[in-house]
């Protein structure tokens, strides 16, 4: 094993980096799974964690809910202390403890899975087509009785094709099952819900715990979880145009816009709360997200500042 002393200023100061954004107190879990997807890149990552570890006793404290302006000094301070071989107390150690060794095993061990900014066409052995979107993971299971996706995190797009043995086609997520009725749909599994888009014929939705299953037609969407599933609401799109790396809004609040555009990038965002409803419409790219960004910062009058590759603020100039 290589020795920490060894490890890169870089990689150190990227550790530091997450570390100050798992204890922000405005993590979500885009972002928890963002820093797990680090930290197993390479070997180097774990162990620059292992060594930020080994300095957390109890002397210099790291505020529990640090703001953003606070960030770029907060980090500094911090990644000296690391230098210095200071020992750390730091606030809410148990929550971070559990993030470093809870590896979610269903992931790791899924048969297909996207990187961060990755988009993935696989072809499945029957003719249907799936692509998956960034920072997503399936297992597929096909048998003599039924062809079955189950969608553990992510998003997929899926297109299938008559099957010979006449199988039922379904994808499963943690709130219930879709029965695809010859169609092309796209599933997004969220922490609490399951997002369904219909594009052509239709999909059946069967909840865990609702007998009774719901049909959602071409041109529509569907939002369901264990207990409930929405109204059919129609489409204002005629095709999924992520699955052409791109992102196209209309009259979407600067919240959700960075919300999407960061699901293809790694790191973490911060915006001021006077401008997180700003209203943006256009044609975005997710393989040049920098690119994206500077596009919205240019045309609403807003300020990019990095702290780092892995943290941004966006403010109003």
């Amino acid at each position: 094993m290589a020795n920490p002393e060894k490890l890169s200023e870089q990689v150190l100061d990227e550790a530091t980096d997450w570390l100050v954004i798992l204890h922000s107190g405005e993590v979500n879990d885009e972002q928890y799974q963002q820093f797990e997807q680090w930290k197993n890149q390479k070997p180097e990552n774990a162990l620059a964690i292992e060594q930020v570890q080994k300095f957390i006793s109890g002397l210099n404290e790291l505020p529990a809910n640090l703001k953003h302006q606070s960030f770029a000094h907060s980090k500094n301070e911090f990644h000296q202390t690391l230098k210095n071989n200071t020992l750390l107390s730091i606030i809410g150690l148990s929550m971070l403890t559990f993030f470093l060794y809870q590896l979610p095993w269903s992931k790791w061990q899924a048969d297909y899975h996207t990187d961060i900014g990755e988009i993935k066409n696989i072809p499945l052995e029957d003719g249907s087509q799936l692509i998956l979107a960034s920072n997503s993971y399936i297992n597929v299971e096909y048998t003599k009785q039924s062809r079955k996706i189950k969608l553990i995190t992510g998003e997929i797009y899926i297109k299938t094709a008559k099957d010979a043995y006449k199988r039922p086609f379904f994808v499963s997520t943690s709130n219930g099952e879709l029965e695809a009725l010859g169609t092309q749909f796209t599933v997004r599994q969220e922490k609490e819900k399951t997002k369904l888009n219909v594009y052509e014929h239709a999909v059946a939705i069967h909840s865990s715990e609702l007998a009774k299953e719901k049909i959602i037609k071409q041109g529509f969407r569907a939002v369901f979880n264990a207990q409930h599933i929405s109204n059919a609401i129609p489409l204002k799109n005629d095709q999924p145009y992520w699955t052409q790396h791109l992102l196209v809004v209309e009259n979407w609040s600067l919240k959700k816009v960075l919300y999407e555009l960061y699901r293809y990038q790694k790191g973490t965002y911060y915006i001021d709360q006077n401008i997180e409803n700003i209203k943006i419409s256009g044609v975005f790219s997710l393989v040049n997200i920098d690119q994206s960004l500077e596009t919205i910062a240019h045309a609403n009058g807003l300020n990019l500042e990095f702290y780092s590759p892995y943290i941004l603020h966006v403010e109003k100039y």
